[in-house]
């Protein structure tokens, strides 16, 4: 059957996975990087006083090697409710200190168009070398010379988001890395998943086992299904999509079910209300 509707995405959500499960959705993927691209080294790194030395100082290196460095931030300004979050606005004249022989941008979504527009401008002519910015760089921007991507407190950020930010570096023929910096030691083996492989669908699937799909028809984006009683989606998926196809061989072979008065009596007694119901 043609679709209707084709959805395309450079990392597939837990959600979206979700859904293809229920077989509201089949999938294609794309398995191979595009030529010539080199894959991005990972490092996670918990952000304690060692930690960040060892952070600062490979931000460094990569400067002095003539890199570009995106900074990501979980928030733009600092909260008193959570403390321990780094903040674009309060970090960029630490990071200009910091880095005192190099030029320092900010780019947030509170920003005017305009002035996103220079802040990217400015990074993508090099007259900027590092970039300080929250997460709307994760899609649409694309500047190949940029070598590094630090991303602070990554434990707050999904699975399937930190790759498509990763993916924001190694789009040009240098070899790009990506610094993941942990709050906790507790949050350091959820990232070390990234570390570990650099293919979309397999961490959008680790990311829908250890999250959920959250609500599919809700905006709740994480937490465990409860309507399946024997069966948890995140983990039987497998044996959910070969349960599909043989739904969809019996329906195929007998729409009205009359071939399979079992598997129709069976449906009329679980979903009373539905099509194949009494």
């Amino acid at each position: 059957m043609a679709p209707h509707v084709l959805a395309m995405s450079a990392t597939p959500i837990p959600r979206s996975l979700a859904l293809a499960l229920y077989g509201d959705m089949s999938l294609t993927q794309i398995t191979d990087l595009p030529p010539g691209r080199i894959p991005v080294e990972t490092f996670v790194i918990e952000g304690n006083e060692p930690g960040f030395e060892k952070v600062y100082q490979m931000m460094l290196d990569e400067l002095e090697a003539g890199g570009k460095i995106y900074l990501v931030y979980p928030v733009i300004e600092q909260s008193e409710q959570l403390p321990q979050l780094r903040a674009t606005s309060a970090d960029l004249e630490t990071i200009s200190q910091k880095f005192s022989g190099y030029n320092c941008g900010l780019l947030h979504g509170k920003m005017k168009g305009d002035d996103k527009n220079e802040a990217l401008n400015l990074f993508r002519s090099g007259e900027t070398n590092i970039l300080l910015s929250t997460q709307v760089i994760e899609i649409g921007v694309d500047i190949p010379d940029a070598s590094m991507m630090v991303v602070m407190n990554a434990e707050r950020f999904g699975i399937a988001q930190l790759h498509q930010l990763r993916g924001r570096v190694g789009l040009g023929e240098r070899k790009s890395k990506c610094i993941l910096v942990a709050s906790t030691d507790s949050s350091l083996s959820r990232l070390q998943v990234l570390e570990k492989s650099s293919d979309g669908f397999y961490l959008a699937n680790m990311d829908l086992v250890m999250r959920g799909p959250g609500d599919l028809l809700g905006r709740k984006q994480s937490g465990h299904l409860p309507e399946f009683p024997i069966a948890r989606l995140e983990i039987d998926g497998n044996i959910i999509q070969d349960a599909h196809l043989a739904a969809l061989k019996i329906l195929g072979d007998s729409l009205d079910l009359e071939k399979y008065p079992n598997i129709k009596a069976e449906l009329s007694m679980r979903q009373p209300l539905c099509l194949l119901g009494d």
